[in-house]
C-alpha cells in the first residue's frame, strides 16, 4: 500500500513539474505574440502617417491609388487593434515605450 502511494506521489509530482514547465513556455509564447502585435501596429500606424503625408503633396493629391492604399492601411490598423485587444497581456509600458521610441526616431 505504501509503495503504491509513493508511486502515485512521484507520478503526481512529475506531472505537476511538467505542467508548470508547459504553462511557463506557453505564457512566454503568448507574451512574445502580444509584443509583436504591438510592434506591428506601431509600424503600420507609421506607414499610414507616411501615406497621408504623400497624399497631401501637390503632386499626388487626390490620386486614387494612394487614397486606396491609405484606406486599406487604416483598415489593417483597425483589424490589428482587434487582435491587440485579444492578446493584450503585455505591459502597457511596452506599448508606450515603443511609441516613445518611434517618436524619438522621427524627431532625430
Amino acid at each position: 500500500m505504501i509503495i503504491a502511494l509513493s508511486v502515485l506521489l512521484l507520478f503526481s509530482v512529475a506531472a505537476n513539474v511538467l505542467l508548470i514547465w508547459y504553462i511557463k513556455k506557453m505564457l512566454k509564447e503568448l507574451l512574445f505574440t502580444s509584443d509583436n502585435i504591438v510592434q506591428m501596429q506601431v509600424s503600420l500606424s507609421d506607414f499610414t502617417v507616411h501615406l497621408e503625408g504623400i497624399n497631401e503633396q501637390e503632386t499626388y493629391y487626390g490620386d486614387p491609388t494612394i487614397e486606396g492604399l491609405l484606406k486599406h492601411s487604416k483598415e489593417i490598423v483597425e483589424e490589428i487593434k482587434d487582435f491587440e485587444d485579444i492578446y493584450s497581456i503585455s505591459r502597457d509600458e511596452t506599448r508606450e515605450d515603443l511609441i516613445g521610441e518611434e517618436k524619438d526616431d522621427e524627431e532625430n
